[in-house]
Formats: C-alpha cells, sequence, structure tokens
C-alpha cells in the first residue's frame, strides 16, 4: 500500500484544498512546517517520512495555464529520489532537462477525449477526475486500453472535506482490472486507508493526515511493505 503525500501549489505556496472550489484555496497554516514554501514541506516531508512518490497539483495551471516551469525544474533536480507526479492540467512543463523522476499527470477534467490515445507511449499516470459526476469532455475511461497502469480515482466533492471517502466510484474501477489504482479525496484516518487496501487499492493520497501530523514513518513503511 502506497501512501502518497499531496501538495496543492497556487502562486508557488502549498495551499488547503476544501472540496474542489479552488477559488476557496488558501494557504496552509504556517505553524505545521514553519513554511509554506514548496521545496521546504517537501524537504520536511522526506526527512519524517522517506515517500518515494509525492503528487503535486499545479493549481495556476489547471485553472489558468499558467505553469510554474522554475519551481518544478528546482524541486525535481533538489529531490532526484523522489518521483513527482505533477498534474499541470495537460499543460506542458519547460524541462532544462530530461528529469526520471517526473511523471506526468493526465487528468480527465481537462480532457478532450483524443489526448489520451496520443499520449499512450508516454510513462504518466491517468487521473479519472470525479465532482458528484464525471470530469472530462469524454468518457476516457472506457477507452482501456489506452489507459496507462497507474489510475488515481479523484473524487474532488471529498478533498479538504469531512465527507468520507467514495469508496463506490473505486471499487466499480478496482474490480476485475489488474491495473494500479490509487484512491484520493476522503482519506482522513487510518480506517481510511485500510479499507482503500481491502478493495483492492494500490495506495491512496493524502493530505490532511499527513498535515495533521497523524501518520507516523513506521506505519507508513509498515504498510510499503504489507500489499
Amino acid at each position: 500500500m502506497d501512501i502518497i503525500p499531496v501538495l496543492d501549489i497556487i502562486n508557488n505556496k502549498v495551499v488547503k484544498a476544501i472540496k474542489g472550489d479552488r477559488s476557496k484555496y488558501a494557504s496552509i497554516d504556517s505553524k505545521l512546517y514553519n513554511s509554506i514554501e514548496p521545496i521546504e514541506i517537501i524537504n520536511q516531508l522526506s526527512k519524517r517520512y522517506s515517500p518515494h512518490i509525492i503528487y503535486i497539483a499545479d493549481l495556476d495551471a489547471i485553472s489558468n495555464k499558467a505553469v510554474n516551469h522554475e519551481l518544478f525544474n528546482e524541486i525535481l533536480r533538489i529531490f532526484p529520489k523522489i518521483d513527482f507526479w505533477i498534474d499541470t492540467g495537460l499543460n506542458k512543463i519547460n524541462l532544462i532537462k530530461k528529469y526520471k523522476n517526473y511523471i506526468p499527470i493526465f487528468c480527465s477534467e481537462n480532457s478532450k477525449g483524443f489526448d489520451l490515445v496520443s499520449s499512450k507511449n508516454i510513462n504518466y499516470v491517468c487521473s479519472l477526475d470525479f465532482n458528484n459526476d464525471f470530469m472530462g469532455t469524454k468518457p476516457i475511461y472506457k477507452h482501456k486500453r489506452f489507459l496507462p497502469d497507474n489510475i488515481i480515482i479523484m473524487d474532488l466533492l471529498q478533498v479538504g472535506s469531512e465527507k468520507k471517502s467514495n469508496y463506490k466510484i473505486a471499487k466499480k474501477f478496482i474490480k476485475n482490472d489488474k491495473r494500479n489504482y490509487y484512491i484520493a479525496g476522503g482519506i482522513k484516518k487510518f480506517i481510511d486507508i485500510k479499507r482503500a487496501k481491502l478493495i483492492g487499492a494500490k495506495g491512496v493520497l493524502v493530505s490532511s493526515l499527513l498535515h495533521q501530523s497523524k501518520l507516523t514513518k513506521i506505519f507508513i513503511q509498515k504498510e510499503k511493505t504489507s500489499l
């Protein structure tokens, strides 16, 4: 079971996500890390939990196509041992070199459908986004032969809310599929991680649990080796 830290970034600052309503996202409480700077927080997460994957959502890129090129080049350079799953809303990052630790996110929210087919030979992770209903102009999840090995079920309505994760959505995809599925949204307690494992998820994406220091390095390492 992979437990993947999530960082949402606006204007090069880490923010707290609230139900997918990006107009309400505010800077994370600086007391948690004595910083709201992405690189400093990644550094502290690395020391506390030794994650091998970190997920980053560039909300400026997703909403306004304003990619934080310089920031990502710096992050990928400074932390070569961490794989970064980066969502820029299908907008390209201008990288100064080819970083092996960069894995782009193909998000259904911004997909037109045909772009999934053209990306079939690229190493990426697909995010199937939901906010009550599936987000995207085309039901790309039906084109199974073009989907990658790693898929995120992103329930934006549960992100940063008090609601429990909607496992019904995840179950439909995980059933009878050998791909690796990751659940995002509504993972707030240890029991949520356990339940995700029970339905066959390869991992979970977490934000609040980490930022509230409710997870320990020992727990994360134990989950890594238990699946």
